[in-house]
């Protein structure tokens, strides 16, 4: 049961992707890869293999090695998922190739699970926008009951010390080192080490005496919400299912609490969906009475994203993978990192998105630049940018849709910003775009890419009076929106109801005060939802 595998990692991957490869009847086969395993979903059943790698953190370079993680992975899940986890398997291989069951050599082992469906995961309920608070509140006050029930001793408390997760946080920085500008910026990873270091050497001793003090125990170590599983018809315990803890390393299970649970805050935040991540955390701390744990959230959510964004990055390098998958990977380790960044920045550095928009006179280019002095916001006009496409000064089109507005104008204006926008974002600035934005698949557009780099977007509406707004354009001189009172009017005969992706984001701003008191409203604003300093 001793050495390296026979099989090589492609051979395997062709041979179980064949229907005939298990012993019942299987229709199709869904092949899917980590940077450690190989996962084939076949039928009613998952079958996962250890691939045969030695990294810093695991080692499965041995056959007898991949059978002992195989049988761990069983034991520590099997509490968590009851009835999921069925066992172990071998794969044998004869003159006819390697299959499950049947005759034959051993030559790898695999760990099969019952398969769940993909729907039921946190995960996919929040991209489906069908997960409620209720649910999140049934999750947190579990994974507070398993934290309080979980094994804690000197063994498990030693790798909670701080020595040991400095070591840990550190290393994720010293791998982001080794990775192409492209996936993080050389500004992001300096800001990411200076705010880091500030945090850890803030924390040591709180570190150290929770240690001390038993909140180090035998915990899931990757629970981020693609592992929960909710299914509203069951009895408890079987109604919420927790899969995938962490077998092949024990310091990255026995870990704080707050390491635990920092996972799901990180993930919701990854989804641009902080209220629910705040609910989480609030039902957790208040179902645990950790009050001190609160402290603790920042660095490791941060350690989290960080923790996602080496993995991801790992996958991406790996050979047997599909050109489409290695760009997915790359592509998400790129967006971890800047999470990373963002969750240990203070709010007036942390990377986001604001589309401030409305109907000419409305107010939004005033509030736009002044919020952008107030809090440290790059400002993209698009009025500005159709110019400067255009190469002109002067007033283009009397008319709603003419000339320089014509829909021909307006994809390339706000194509350019959307460019613009996503290279500010990746070296990690805060950025506002000033424009109308009445056409619903253009707010999705910088929507959908606030989503794929993991950054908080708002969508700010300004809204006055017909009489406020007559007034403004009957007062504006010099300016380089070329709006007047009948294009307002043709504009908000064009203004599209904002479909449900797009009304999450939405935020409506009373901007008929004076603009000092319409960026009050709106620094409150960003002051709760974590983007401003309250200053």
């Amino acid at each position: 049961m001793s050495g390296e595998s026979t099989v090589p990692l492609p051979d395997l991957i062709a041979a179980f992707a064949q229907p005939d490869a298990y012993p019942y009847s299987v229709d199709h086969v869904e092949v899917r890869q980590t940077h450690i395993s190989l996962v084939f979903l076949a039928g009613p059943w998952v079958f996962k293999i250890k691939k045969p790698v030695r990294l810093p953190f695991l080692d499965f370079n041995s056959l007898e090695r991949r059978h002992f993680f195989c049988q761990e992975e069983v034991r520590i899940n099997g509490p968590l998922a009851p009835d999921v986890y069925q066992g172990v398997v071998p794969i044998r291989k004869d003159a006819n190739g390697v299959h499950f069951g049947g005759e034959g050599t051993i030559v790898e082992w695999a760990v099969q699970m019952e398969r769940l469906p993909n729907d039921l995961t946190l995960d996919v309920r929040l991209r489906s926008g069908v997960l409620t608070k209720d649910q999140v509140t049934l999750f947190a006050r579990r994974a507070a009951q398993f934290h309080q029930a979980a094994r804690r001793d000197t063994q498990t408390a030693r790798w909670g010390r701080f020595s040991v997760i400095a070591k840990s946080v550190r290393e994720n920085l010293d791998y982001a080192r080794t990775q192409h500008e492209s996936a993080i910026a050389p500004c992001v990873l300096d800001q990411l080490h200076q705010v880091t270091e500030r945090s850890l050497a803030s924390l040591g001793d709180l570190i150290d005496q929770r240690a001390s003090a038993g909140f180090v125990r035998e915990l899931h170590g990757d629970l981020h919400l693609d592992h929960v599983y909710l299914f509203e018809d069951r009895e408890p315990p079987r109604d919420l299912l927790m899969i995938d803890a962490i077998e092949f390393n024990e310091a990255f299970r026995c870990i704080d609490v707050v390491a635990d649970m920092a996972f799901c805050v990180m993930d919701f935040e990854a989804h641009g969906r902080r209220d629910l991540g705040r609910h989480f955390a609030e039902t957790y701390f208040a179902a645990t009475g950790d009050a001190e744990g609160r402290v603790l959230l920042p660095l490791f959510a941060s350690y989290r994203a960080a923790v996602r964004a080496k993995v991801n990055g790992m996958l991406a390098s790996e050979g047997e993978v599909s050109d489409a998958d290695r760009k997915a990977a790359f592509d998400r380790s790129s967006a971890f990192w800047l999470l990373a960044w963002g969750l240990l920045a203070e709010p007036n550095l942390r990377p986001a998105l604001l589309l401030v928009s409305g109907l000419p006179g409305t107010g939004k280019s005033v509030l736009a630049r002044r919020l952008g002095e107030r809090a440290n916001f790059e400002v993209i006009r698009s009025d500005v940018v159709r110019k400067e496409l255009a190469a002109v000064s002067c007033p283009a089109a009397a008319n709603y849709g003419d000339g320089l507005y014509s829909s021909e104008w307006n994809d390339r204006t706000y194509s350019e910003c959307l460019r613009r926008v996503e290279l500010l974002l990746r070296s990690g600035k805060r950025v506002i775009v000033d424009a109308t934005f009445s056409n619903d698949s253009r707010r999705r557009d910088f929507l959908n890419l606030a989503d794929r780099l993991f950054v908080p977007m708002l969508w700010l509406v300004c809204e006055a009076s017909e009489e406020s707004v007559h007034q403004r354009l009957d007062a504006r001189r010099g300016d380089a929106s070329d709006a007047n009172w009948s294009i307002y009017q043709q504009a908000a005969e064009h203004w599209e109801v904002p479909q449900p992706q797009t009304q999450q984001a939405l935020r409506a701003i009373d901007s008929n005060g004076s603009p000092d008191e319409v960026l009050a409203q709106v620094h409150r604003l960003l002051i709760d939802e974590a983007l401003a300093n309250p200053n």
